[in-house]
């Protein structure tokens, strides 16, 4: 059986930029004119993504169509880590990545030159820094085991770091160039070029998913046992399989439901899932960039990068600690008084640090100012001006990502620039002219309101009864939602509880994580798998772990539709 992306013999330096040059919705075939978020709409609502549709097993899996992504720059690093042992630093070397919604998914825009040369450097200087690593990383000696063992350097390596076996050809081209360095100096140049060549590769640097036919079809079917492997590992772990997914995708039995239920549980045990779980809680609430906000020092002096590390540190451990030790349900992550702050947080938080005190412990914040990870310094002060609160970017991302509304944005002559603070006038009243601006009106109406509900929060998290000249109203009315959202509420405490029972809330988050793990956004064609999710997630009592096993053992998860058909 060939592989899609080795159809040619292989020319190991900026091969990828030939076969992966442009972008575009389909792996391997044109674009079948599908609308909605697959056209890479950042934030589309559920009703605009998923519609009801008549599930018959009997017809056989129904799904998305899947792009051909590359790697993200946070899955080069663990991968490559995982792979030789080495630092690759591609978070710091490579250009940003691509959004699908508030995710990182390099599936639209075309590869670059300049992509390609930091590509090809990155290559070079992890394969250089892997030399040292060479006796721990090939499975025999090659400085004396001859072509016998490069031959088997090259399959066991080629075997990890392409996620499935090498075809015979590619074992050859391998070898032959571990021989070219082998001429030109000796078993270390060999290696060296090995390593750096397959680091080039397509099928090291993108999510080929061909299916178990290994011919891309334009229906659904499923994905092979090493495709499956891959993508449990990089939705639980963001990195590459370890040995134990290799021996199941080897043996047939990943696709076998308690099998799969199984390796779930076993990844969602190990610690590399807590990084993971942290990362897409950092980007579905656009807590990324968090580290380079800047607070005036005038309104906020003790605002400094210890403080931010510390906000930081507190949501990563919060919502590990909810998922890992806890209950694991969403209604705790939204609404529980539990922090984890240290040092200079218990000032922001105007709390005192209990005796006995272990740093890294949860600790009960006051019940009546804190509610979940959406009262949290870090969520409250990444959506916040460098001088005053922000009603707009902190009910944008409510409306966004916490309810999956589509909110249009600004047109090119608005105003966006804040209205200077005043000890004269609160935050509410000075941000008001949006809605008294009938310019403004139509979209403020709906994203200000649950941004309001935080203003008993300052640009750094810390909670205040007075703004201006008098009290904090965080007072409002959601319109436009469901009808378990729509209503009047007054503060951060009700709104939060009301977006923990809501349903819309539930669906939304379970999409959030199918976008995650699939790194696209939903479409009718998914509907059958989204349906069903919805519904183990509900049934679950919102249990996020469980989520995460219903997403895992979905038809959208376990099948590939690589291409658009004609």
């Amino acid at each position: 059986m060939r592989r899609p992306w080795t159809r040619a013999p292989l020319s190991f330096f900026g091969v990828w930029l030939v076969a992966c040059r442009g972008g575009g919705p389909s792996q391997f075939g044109p674009d079948e004119g599908e609308t909605g978020p697959e056209s890479g709409s950042p934030s589309d609502s559920n009703a605009d993504t998923v519609g009801s549709t008549e599930c018959d097993p009997s017809e056989g899996a129904r799904v998305g169509l899947t792009r051909l992504r590359r790697l993200t720059r946070t899955q080069l690093d663990h991968t490559i880590r995982d792979l030789v042992g080495v630092e690759a630093d591609a978070v710091t070397t490579l250009v940003p990545d691509e959004k699908i919604g508030p995710f990182d998914s390099n599936a639209i825009a075309p590869v670059t030159d300049l992509l390609v040369e930091q590509s090809q450097e990155l290559a070079a200087r992890v394969a250089l820094a892997a030399v040292l690593r060479m006796q721990m990383i090939a499975p025999c000696d090659l400085a004396n085991g001859g072509i016998p063992c490069a031959t088997s350097f090259v399959e066991q390596f080629g075997l990890h770091a392409f996620r499935r076996p090498l075809e015979p050809s590619e074992v050859q081209a391998y070898v032959g160039l571990y021989e070219l360095g082998l001429e030109s100096g000796d078993a270390a140049d060999g290696f060296r070029l090995v390593v750096e060549g397959m680091l080039q590769s397509p099928s090291f640097l993108y999510h080929v998913d061909s299916g178990e036919s290994g011919v891309p079809t334009a229906t659904a079917q499923l994905t092979s046992s090493y495709e499956l492997a891959s993508r449990l590992s990089y939705f639980l772990w963001n990195s590459m399989p370890d040995d134990e997914l290799f021996d199941l995708a080897a043996s047939g039995e990943l696709h076998d439901g308690a099998v799969l239920a199984g390796q779930v549980e076993r990844m969602l045990a190990s610690p590399k899932s807590s990084a993971t779980i942290s990362l897409f809680h950092d980007q579905w609430l656009s807590l990324t960039g968090l580290e380079d906000a800047i607070k005036d020092p005038a309104y906020y002096p003790d605002y400094d990068p210890a403080l931010v590390d510390e906000m930081i540190d507190e949501t990563h451990r919060f919502v590990e600690y909810v998922l890992n030790e806890g209950d694991g349900r969403l209604e705790t992550l939204l609404t529980s008084n539990l922090g984890f702050p240290e040092d200079g947080l218990f000032a922001v938080y105007g709390v005192i640090p209990p005796q006995g005190f272990v740093a890294g412990t949860p600790v009960s914040l006051p019940s009546d100012e804190r509610s979940g990870l959406l009262t949290q310094a870090a969520f409250l002060t990444r959506h916040a001006h460098g001088n005053q609160s922000s009603p707009v970017h902190r009910g944008l991302i409510v409306r966004q990502n916490v309810m999956c509304q589509a909110i249009s944005p600004p047109p090119a002559n608005a105003n966006t620039t804040p209205p200077p603070p005043s000890t004269a006038t609160s935050t509410r009243e000075r941000f008001e002219q949006h809605v008294a601006d009938p310019a403004c009106a139509g979209c403020h109406s709906i994203i200000d309101p649950p941004g309001i509900a935080f203003e008993h929060y300052d640009a750094i998290g810390a909670y205040r009864t007075v703004d201006g000249l008098g009290d904090v109203d965080a007072s409002g009315e959601i319109i436009a939602a469901d009808d378990d959202l729509i209503g009047p509420f007054d503060g951060a405490i009700e709104l939060t509880e009301r977006l923990a029972a809501s349903a819309q809330v539930k669906d939304c988050v379970a999409n959030q994580w199918f976008r995650f793990a699939l790194g696209r956004i939903e479409t009718v064609d998914d509907s059958c798998s989204t349906e069903s999710i919805h519904e183990q997630f509900r049934r679950s009592n919102g249990n996020v772990r469980e989520l995460l096993s219903s997403i895992a053992q979905s038809d959208a998860f376990r099948h590939v539709r690589a291409t658009a058909g004609e």
